[in-house]
């Protein structure tokens, strides 16, 4: 049975602690959601202590106007959401839907790095979407789905629904093979390298086209057979899915 924890907002508004840092906190019940939307630079995201999310941003202003960029909390129906938000085409903006536009085109000449450190409750679900920045998970017990575009993935866990990214490699360690459905994992311009736990069971879809497909110490059983650039196969039993996808990159499996 499941008791559904009250959303008890600790934190409701962002305090300056330095240099327009902001800090968030909010409980989430196991099953909630934290969400984050980031533009420019990188998320870290670490285990909480306990029911608290705790959501720490760090802005370095390089260039132009650094109030043109801020970050906020809102609340969702079962958690959640901090974003960056650009205000310079709406100065009284303070929701995290709206235009994310920088065009020096229209006299918009700054940059701005916001450099999120996130603490995520066990059990909760978590989402994060950057656009030019890294992202790093760290011994989380959550679904996770990680999506950035000119960054790197690196994550440890005890499993995930999707690890996306463009420009950057993927490495992903996880503990427990226990995803519902279809694990996604894919890149353009990097590599993929994947440790399972050892009992692993999952059907497994892979390809590359710039890169090779190497598995030295997990044994895979092919279904339709192992070519230099794709593979369909499983481990252990099969069930689930896994599904991995490079352009410009290889592909390893490894083996806790």
């Amino acid at each position: 049975m499941r008791f559904a924890l009250p959303l008890v907002a600790l934190t409701v508004a962002a305090a300056p602690l330095a240099a327009q840092d902001y800090h968030f906190t909010h409980q989430i019940a196991a099953g909630g959601d934290l969400r984050i939307d980031n533009i420019n630079g990188a998320v870290d995201v670490v285990p909480a202590a306990g029911r608290v999310a705790e959501v720490t941003v760090v802005k370095t202003v390089k260039r132009g106007d650094g109030n043109m960029v801020k970050a906020i909390m809102e609340e969702t129906g079962n958690g959640i959401r901090v974003c960056t938000i650009y205000v310079n085409r709406d100065p009284s903006r303070h929701t995290c839907s709206g235009d994310n536009n920088n065009d020096s085109r229209h006299g918009d000449n700054f940059e701005v790095e916001m450099h999120y450190t996130v603490h995520v409750p066990a059990g909760a679900r978590l989402q994060v979407d950057d656009v030019n920045g890294g992202v790093s998970v760290r011994d989380v017990d959550t679904d996770a789905n990680i999506n950035t575009v000119n960054g790197s993935i690196d994550f440890t866990g005890t499993t995930a629904s999707r690890l996306e990214t463009v420009n950057g490699h993927i490495n992903a360690a996880l503990s427990r093979a226990a995803w519902s459905g279809t694990l996604s994992m894919s890149t353009v311009n990097g590599g993929i390298d994947i440790t399972l736990p050892a009992g692993a069971n999952t059907a497994i879809h892979g390809t590359t086209v710039n890169g090779g497909l190497s598995s030295p110490d997990f044994p895979i059983t092919i279904s339709k057979g192992w070519g230099p650039k794709s593979l369909d196969g499983q481990i252990g039993s099969g069930g689930r899915q896994l599904n991995v996808e490079t352009v410009n990159g290889g592909i390893t499996l490894h083996k806790h």
